[in-house]
């Protein structure tokens, strides 16, 4: 699924998301996370991250262009990053981006960010789940859904909620690249199709009596 951040980072200039830019990325992101993890801070500087993502770069594409430019020198956008991070930010994340901007890889900052949320969940044991349901789960509906999941993972389920009216009841649960289908939708597809299998059994088998007959 194609997410805002992912138009984003598709979007800026001079970034080429391939082999080599997802390998770097995770360099970066693993680097990041031991450092936080030395300071015990390692959910803090994901949380500003994330919310840098979701609040600076994804909402304006252009600031997140401008930091990826070529085009402006690199001690223009380090003294950006100061005056818009410095006492807003942690001082380890406002050195993160200070250092990706020495290496030339401020574009790869949504990348990073992603594959460190990745790293550190997986060291958690933190499984990223979908959860499709055709209305809002209420809060006992959610902690029963989480305790079902993480007996089913074993793991601890981090979940992304999605309504989808279309799915008329039910829930369509993704983690990674298991689908589990329970949507009333689902069953009427399920129903539809036993019920032309059943009509076509049935034709044929006139057919056949009547071969026969003859």
């Amino acid at each position: 699924m194609t997410t805002d951040a992912d138009v984003v980072a598709d979007s800026i200039d001079g970034t080429v998301f391939d082999e080599v830019s997802v390998e770097l990325s995770r360099t970066y992101a693993e680097a990041l996370v031991g450092a936080a993890e030395g300071q015990g801070q390692v959910e803090a500087a994901l949380e500003e991250l994330d919310a840098i993502v979701a609040e600076v770069l994804v909402p304006y594409p252009k600031f997140a262009a401008l930091l990826a430019s070529q085009l402006l020198a690199q001690k223009d956008k380090d003294r950006i990053l100061v005056d818009t991070f410095e006492g807003r930010a942690l001082p380890l994340v406002l050195q993160f981006l200070r250092v990706l901007n020495r290496h030339g890889r401020l574009g790869l900052l949504i990348p990073v960010a992603r594959a460190a949320r990745a790293i550190w969940d997986h060291r958690q044991n933190r499984r990223p789940v979908s959860v499709r349901s055709a209305v809002p789960l209420d809060d006992a509906q959610l902690a029963d859904l989480r305790d079902r999941l993480g007996r089913l993972l074993s793991a601890t389920p981090i979940l992304k909620l999605t309504v989808d009216p279309s799915l008329i009841g039910g829930l369509i649960v993704q983690a990674g690249d298991d689908v589990y289908d329970a949507s009333v939708r689902r069953r009427l597809e399920q129903l539809r199709q036993r019920l032309t299998e059943g009509k076509t059994h049935e034709i044929q088998s006139r057919r056949d009596y009547f071969s026969y007959s003859e």
